[in-house]
């Protein structure tokens, strides 16, 4: 299946809050959440999880990368259920540990308000990012249980950035993989495009049954790996595209606004606020850029 909504997705297995900025949430002896969205959308997400939870609360709660529409509302979380443990890598611990990231993460968040009434979004959520602190730093593949006989396990992926953390749960072949395996046909190589591809040939070999991607998305059965041979392609040809113009001595600035046009542009609501959207773009072409020069020093 091709799944583009909020509701339950697989065996006790769930996409809440807002499927374009969504928190996942694997129910069981130990309730997990994946990822925190929005600050903004942080009423929608804790009323969406007391919903399938009743009484209980979430035991973790796993982060893939800083990012600021990936951990918007995990102070929020906190706040909400201080027995849930927050779960990231050293990186992304670090990263947060710098005021002026934090300040980013502010800024971006509060910006997003527009972009969320754009989008139709009433309940809103108006306070300002909460900073958290991470309660335990992951270890690569360290199995956390979660249910009777369910593992989550998390592993590197660094091609969107340099702190990113895949979440696998191999017993349910349910794939947490975010921004690592592309978004709404967007290839997300920010910082390594190398990194990127070779983790979508392992998301490939994983065969899983279940895949989430950042926002929007989830794919079942048949179409995780059609998918994921499809946003492989989509990378190669975004790199041969930008390798082009660049051979025209285009600039960053030149490459980013033609790829705005074709892209962003084309877009319907609800998509990603132009100011994010544009920051990132500017990245993925001057890693392209940076890999395009050293190859032909090489």
């Amino acid at each position: 299946m091709i799944i583009d909504r909020t509701g339950k997705v697989g065996e006790d297995f769930y996409v809440l809050g807002h499927a374009s900025v969504p928190v996942y949430l694997l129910n069981g002896v130990c309730p997990t959440l994946f990822d925190a969205g929005f600050t903004g959308l942080a009423d929608l997400y804790i009323q969406a999880i007391k919903v399938v939870l009743g009484g209980r609360k979430p035991a973790f709660l796993f982060l893939t990368h800083a990012h600021w529409d990936h951990i918007g509302s995990a102070g929020l979380f906190k706040e909400t259920w201080p027995d849930m443990k927050i779960v990231a890598s050293q990186k992304t611990r670090e990263i947060l540990s710098k005021p002026s990231a934090v300040e980013r993460v502010v800024s971006l968040n509060r910006e997003a308000l527009g972009a969320l009434r754009d989008w139709g979004v009433t309940s809103l959520c108006e306070e300002p990012f909460v900073p958290f602190a991470i309660d335990e730093t992951l270890v690569p593949w360290k199995p956390y249980d979660v249910d009777d006989g369910v593992t989550v396990q998390g592993f590197p992926s660094p091609g969107h950035t340099r702190d990113f953390t895949v979440y696998w749960t191999p017993e349910r072949k349910i794939l947490i993989a975010s921004e690592a395996a592309g978004c709404d046909d967007v290839p997300e190589f920010i910082v390594n495009y190398d990194a990127y591809i070779e983790g979508i040939e392992t998301f490939i070999r994983l065969g899983a049954q279940i895949l989430c991607t950042g926002h929007k998305l989830v794919l079942t059965g048949e179409h995780v790996s059609k998918y994921l041979e499809h946003i492989r392609e989509v990378a190669e040809s975004y790199r041969l595209f930008v390798e082009e113009l660049l051979e025209q001595g285009k600039s960053i600035e030149e490459i980013a606004n033609h790829i705005k046009q074709r892209e962003w542009e084309q877009k319907s609501f609800p998509k990603q606020p132009l100011i994010a959207y544009m920051m990132n773009t500017k990245r993925r072409i001057l890693t392209l850029k940076e890999r395009w020069e050293m190859r032909k020093m090489a």
